[in-house]
């Protein structure tokens, strides 16, 4: 039989039930990354590499599998591979929803909020490009999704349609020159990179770059690459003599191989430490990097490494836990995020981090259960043989009542789910927040702006008496207290936007300019221009640290583009621990106001709010950032006391 993708291993030759030692327990290194990451993010500030070790893995695996299949049989069956995906991909999917949905109607609220948009891309595998395309809220981060996770899938899952064609092309139209497909690859390769390094200088959102399939497709195409360089890696010779026509399992190479593959493996955790997701470069290329030392590893478990050391390799990743997660690894990365997400909303965004060890026990529990009774039945025998199989054992006198149980439980899941959809908020309690703010502080603008008008249409003398009055500080003061209010200005990001109408309420002739996912990056140009054209008073209040790690420079460059005699009033943040960067930030904040006590206060929101959640509740919304109404007027209060301070 001719085969379409030939090598120097024949048919004959090979051993056709080779397994890869190791690389399910490569696939729990990943796995195990990604749970940490999302479960404890100060341990593994970078454990979202676990993803991108999955995607080699992936690209590796299906593209060895495909040339297996043309090398053994002539033939690549496409039907045959897409049915084999499906019956691994869909069955804990379907499981998945099934649960997740009633859960998330008896919780209500804010879990189901664009629920109908996360099916809808979890039933197309392309969750990536939905959220792309939805604009990718940034109040996800803080008030998370159910089906965030399912992004990953897809992008695997569009490669898994497209690559088996472009192989099965290379493969008729190149012939016996099928391996001068790897151009192709390495041009795709500097292409997804280049494309994800000029979105992000062209000032891309860089959820756009994570989650597009174009810019994170390196990973994937990498491990496809080290299947062609070596096609025969899961078809490998029976005897070792053809091993050693056919390679060169000793020498320079090989040890340079083994050195890199040790290396590459023990690099993996520190690397994952070392690079978190909010260092300069980390996406893409801190991914790519992570990438390139998962392909370290892999190559080194190859079948023509034959020295002791790669041997040990295989044997450590094939240690019997390891395999034990990897094979369940699958199910492990499905589920521990929606239930994770269950967490925050039953007991808050900033519940004890103990709270997630029940959850990764849960997660652990629910894999194996989903690992053994229907992902396994399933790839085994496929939907109907699992079907027929399930049928016959229901039939017998003691079960008679699971099928109808089964049943109904399923349409009573589906139903629920519909449910929960139809029912779904429009926004969650964090951005209703914003947007009654936005609201209500255009119309008392609106009110000032008409009392303003009607001052001025008055007799001159009248008008003149009461805008004199308007502006003195005496005036101000008598409106707001120990506060002038026209002395002040505030820039801030969503919380502020929130607040803006307490603040009025309080501070009617001050200045505010906020907006939402407001970084102190966004905010110094602002915050320049403003000192440029006079627009900054007396006393300029800055609360960006919600959304933004504050780097050494920064307030300093706020400091200087304020006019010389005014003071500087920094707001600390408050969120939940996730949020790494406010501590980080809140620390900054208070070593600048000690460097600068002459001219910086501190509004401490981050002390106050934090005190006040001991003995009150209802004060944040569920993403543990924003303030509900009693919370804004806490916040208020904070901001004016601070204010009253840089005053006297």
């Amino acid at each position: 039989m001719k085969s379409l993708f030939t090598s120097s291993v024949r048919p004959d030759e090979a051993n056709r039930r080779y397994i890869l030692p190791g690389l399910d327990g490569l696939r729990a290194i990943a796995v195990l990354l990604v749970m940490v990451y999302h479960f404890w993010p100060t341990v593994l500030p970078g454990g979202m590499i676990g993803v991108d070790i999955f995607f080699v893995i992936s690209g590796f695996l299906i593209t060895s599998l495909l040339l297996r299949e043309g090398a053994l049989t002539g033939k690549i069956a496409l039907g045959n591979f897409w049915i084999r995906r499906a019956r691994r991909l869909l069955p804990a999917i379907t499981l998945l929803i099934l649960v997740m949905g009633p859960v998330s109607l008896l919780i209500g609220g804010d879990i189901q909020v664009n629920l109908g948009r996360q099916l809808a891309g979890a039933a197309t595998f392309s969750s990536n490009w939905i959220s792309i395309f939805a604009g990718n809220d940034y109040f996800a981060q803080t008030s998370p999704e159910l089906f965030t996770n399912f992004w990953s899938l897809a992008v695997e899952e569009q490669f898994y349609v497209v690559w088996p064609l472009l192989i099965v092309g290379a493969g008729v139209l190149l012939r016996r020159s099928w391996r001068r497909f790897s151009v192709v690859m390495v041009l795709g390769i500097i292409a997804s990179l280049s494309v994800a390094t000029a979105l992000l200088m062209s000032g891309a959102p860089i959820s756009r770059v994570y989650y597009g399939t174009d810019t994170h497709l390196y990973g994937l195409l990498l491990g496809a690459l080290l299947a062609f360089a070596r096609p025969w890696s899961l078809y490998p010779p029976l005897q070792q003599s053809v091993l050693y026509r056919v390679a060169q399992p000793f020498g320079l190479v090989a040890f340079a191989r083994v050195m890199i593959s040790w290396i590459s493996l023990f690099a993996l955790i520190p690397y994952a430490i070392l690079v978190p997701e909010s260092a300069p470069g980390a996406i893409p290329w801190g991914l790519f990097g992570a990438s390139l030392l998962a392909l370290g590893v892999i190559q080194g478990m190859l079948p023509d490494m034959l020295a002791g050391a790669s041997e040990m390799l295989r044997r450590l990743l094939n240690f019997a836990p390891l395999r034990w997660v990897g094979e369940r690894s699958y199910g492990l990365y499905l589920w521990h995020w929606p239930l994770a997400v269950v967490m925050h909303y039953l007991l808050g965004a900033d519940r004890s981090p103990l709270v997630n060890v029940g959850v990764l026990v849960a997660t652990f529990a629910i894999a194996e259960m989903s690992y053994r009774w229907v992902e396994t039945p399933i790839r085994r025998y496929g939907f109907r043989g699992s079907a027929n199989r399930a049928v016959a054992a229901f039939q017998s006198s003691r079960t008679k009542f699971l099928p109808v149980s089964v049943a109904l439980a399923a349409v009573v899941a589906a139903a629920s789910t519909g449910l929960a959809v139809h029912t779904a908020p429009a926004m969650t309690t964090a951005q209703q927040s914003v947007e009654d703010g936005k609201r209500a502080a255009a119309e008392r603008l609106k009110a000032r702006q008409e009392a303003q008008a009607a001052s001025a249409s008055a007799s001159p003398s009248a008008a003149g008496k009461d805008a004199k009055a308007s502006a003195s500080p005496s005036a101000s003061k008598a409106a707001t207290g120990s506060v002038d209010s026209s002395k002040v200005t505030i820039v801030g990001d969503s919380i502020v936007v929130a607040v803006s109408p307490e603040l009025y309420d309080k501070m009617p002739e001050a200045s505010i300019d906020a907006a939402e996912a407001r970084t102190i990056a966004k905010a110094l140009p602002i915050i320049k221009s403003m000192g440029a054209n006079g627009q900054i008073r007396k006393t300029f209040v800055l609360s960006v640290t919600a959304n933004s790690t504050i780097l050494d420079g920064q307030l300093d460059e706020v400091l200087a583009a304020m006019p010389a005699d005014s003071k500087l009033v920094l707001v600390t943040g408050y969120g939940p621990r996730n949020l790494t960067w406010i501590d980080y930030s809140n620390g900054k904040i208070r070593e600048f106001a000690a460097q600068h006590s002459d001219r910086v206060i501190i509004a401490d929101w981050n002390s106050t709010i934090r005190q006040a959640l001991q003995t009150q509740s209802g004060l944040l919304s569920s993403d543990g950032v924003h303030p509900e109404a009693a919370g804004q007027e806490l916040y208020a209060q904070v901001l004016m006391e601070a204010i009253a301070k840089a005053q006297k």
